[in-house]
């Protein structure tokens, strides 16, 4: 096997997990003997040496990893950190969690402390923050990957949902029901899924003669500010998409509150199938992100990058959306 022989090719030889891997050279209590002494045989006859940094995390010197996220009140955040948590358990690591409330300073400062921790790598969870900012986080010394953001594989490791194809997809169900004239919800477009999802919207409604979109921005992307989107609108859309779905059960509620009928006199999609879809007065149609299996790959590529050091390839991994059609917008085929 040409250059140095990595835990995950041990683990692909074994037809085991990298954990188990881990487990049956460092913690053999917990494994199988019979399977322990088979991952240690082809270990042997790979001739796998473990990187000495991968040796002091094994070794308790540097066993923990942080997750860096800008709101643990808010349940998008958390189903991450349910992801990275059951990951970091999974390959024997803690899981140190930093709320840095979005603000540059609290992070670095996080960053500092984690660097005097030794601690292993991060993955953080930007809400707003731009290139210089992440850069600063990377100049601590610490593998960094991002996530709930794409970034350039030179930049570094990144896990993301595709928000352009996200806002495609919820913007054309509108579309295929009939609506003509989209209000889309959103919040600062500085925010890249803000601004992507939005892209995707445009594109969506530029392929339907006839269509036209416009967007109302808010200033937090929560229910009050969705409601108050719509309260004070004169001239009411037929559909409305809102790129989270705090914003669309304000939206919702607001147009009830009207007297419009969600969804006989007006459609409405939302986007991240939180669990506020299935709870609001009208339950949503919602752009579907595997949410916990993004903290879930940000450990993991953090993992691997700490363990293979410079064999390590930077990876911009993407999931594809997924549309859940509920009441709030029907499925209804038009034909234009």
């Amino acid at each position: 096997m040409a250059g140095r022989v990595r835990i995950q090719d041990v683990a692909a030889a074994a037809g085991v997990s990298v954990a188990t891997v881990s487990n049956a050279l460092n913690r053999p209590e917990r494994v199988n003997a019979g399977t322990a002494a088979r991952i240690q045989r082809i270990a042997r006859e790979l001739d796998y040496v473990p990187h000495h940094g991968a040796v002091d995390l094994r070794h308790g010197r540097r066993s923990a990893i942080a997750l860096v996220i800008p709101d643990v009140t808010n349940s998008f955040y958390a189903r991450i950190t349910r992801g990275a948590a059951d990951a970091a358990y999974g390959h024997g690591f803690s899981l140190v969690l930093c709320d840095s409330n979005d603000d540059a300073e609290r992070e670095r400062d996080f960053f500092t402390m984690l660097a005097d921790q030794r601690a292993a790598g991060a993955v953080v969870v930007p809400r707003g923050a731009d290139r210089q900012r992440l850069d600063g986080l990377r100049r601590r010394g610490i593998p960094l990957v991002l996530t709930d953001r794409a970034v350039p594989v030179q930049e570094g490791c990144s896990v993301a949902v595709d928000d352009v194809a996200g806002g495609r997809l919820a913007v054309e169900h509108l579309l295929a029901g009939g609506a003509r004239r989209i209000l889309v919800v959103n919040g600062d477009r500085a925010i890249r899924q803000c601004a992507d999802r939005w892209q995707g919207a445009r594109q969506a409604v530029r392929e339907h003669r006839g269509a036209a979109v416009r967007q109302v921005s808010v200033p937090q992307m929560d229910v009050a500010c969705g409601a108050a989107a719509v309260r004070e609108l004169a001239e009411l859309p037929d559909a409305v998409f809102c790129t989270n779905d705090f914003l669309a059960v304000g939206v919702v509620q607001a147009l009830l509150a009207r007297g419009v009928r969600v969804p006989g006199d007006i459609t409405v999609a939302g986007f991240g199938d939180l669990d506020v879809a299935t709870v609001s007065a009208v339950p949503l149609t919602t752009v579907r992100q595997p949410v916990e299996e993004l903290g879930r790959a940000g450990v993991g590529l953090l993992l691997d990058e700490v363990e293979a050091v410079d064999d390590h390839t930077h990876e911009a991994r993407q999931f594809p959306p997924r549309l859940v059609v509920r009441e709030s917008a029907p499925r209804q085929e038009v034909l234009v």
